[in-house]
């Protein structure tokens, strides 16, 4: 749990631009963020210093942290299935029953994850590095959204959340 703010008491942080004094401090071990309040720099520690950041990760790495998990949580279900008294046999039972049924609607993990990289992608390199930038004072009063630059081409191009 985080402590709270020493100058005003509040737990709640935000994100701090990411820039020379951020990486000095991400490859110490720790994450700078900004008080909610009183906009003071809090330091906060990460539990696993030797964890990239998520932004400096590519998305081969991406979408095999991705079926990692899913591959952990359906070994988590069938430990589950098996300790509630659910033989193997009859679990697969119920599975086909499922993709007999006109309801049931499947979507492969290379779908989703095709979508996703197609998604985060820059429109003119089709590289996933990528970094938020400012907008212009101009790009503001036309109410554009936010933006990204790509570290590759420098292509600027809108922000895909």
């Amino acid at each position: 749990m985080e402590t709270p703010c020493p100058r005003c008491g509040t737990i709640k942080t935000e994100s701090v631009r990411h820039g020379f004094i951020y990486g000095m401090f991400w490859k110490m071990g720790y994450h700078l963020r900004r008080c909610s309040y009183c906009n003071r720099w809090r330091l906060i520690s990460r539990g696993d210093r030797n964890r990239p950041h998520p932004n400096d990760l590519t998305a081969e790495e991406l979408t095999e942290s991705f079926n990692r998990k899913i591959a952990a949580a359906k070994r988590r279900d069938a430990e589950a299935s098996k300790t509630s008294g659910g033989t193997p046999a009859s679990s697969s039972e119920e599975l086909r029953g499922n993709e007999a049924s006109p309801r049931t609607i499947s979507i492969g993990v290379a779908d989703v994850t095709n979508e996703v990289e197609g998604y985060r992608l820059c429109p003119k390199c089709g590289s996933t590095l990528y970094r938020r930038s400012r907008r212009r004072w101009w790009e503001r009063l036309i109410k554009r959204p936010r933006m990204a630059r790509c570290r590759k081409c420098d292509h600027r191009f809108p922000y895909p959340h």
